[in-house]
């Protein structure tokens, strides 16, 4: 158990840092639903801003190489409109990939006796 002296509750924080995360991942199926590929892929970023606290290096780069292909394929006005159903496999595909990473740091579906760890432990 991690020792925590502080006179705010890291209960709170906790809680909190993980409804962003939940409201980010949300906020990524409504994006989806309505189609729009600008509003997913700034979405999965923010959501990956918050997993980022937890990553290694190599990982980070790996989600990098990611979003920079897909916003070269959305930023570029022909491929948005002619790969259209490829950006939107590749934004499933990197959601996807975010969740089980998520998942596989705990912060996903956390213990519920232990919310904090999935913020603080690495």
């Amino acid at each position: 158990m991690v020792d925590f002296k502080s006179d705010e509750s890291i209960f709170n924080f906790a809680v909190e840092y993980l409804r962003g995360i939940s409201n980010g991942l949300k906020m990524c199926e409504q994006s989806a639903a309505i189609g729009s590929a600008e509003g997913w892929i700034q979405w999965l970023r923010i959501v990956f801003r918050q997993l980022s606290a937890k990553t290694k290096q190599n990982e980070d780069e790996d989600f990098n190489k990611d979003f920079k292909e897909i916003n070269q394929l959305i930023n570029n006005p022909v491929t948005r409109k002619t790969q259209k159903t490829y950006i939107f496999f590749l934004l499933d595909k990197l959601e996807s990939k975010l969740r089980k990473k998520l998942q596989e740091k705990g912060m996903l579906l956390p213990n519920k006796e232990n919310v904090y760890a999935a913020v603080l432990k690495r």
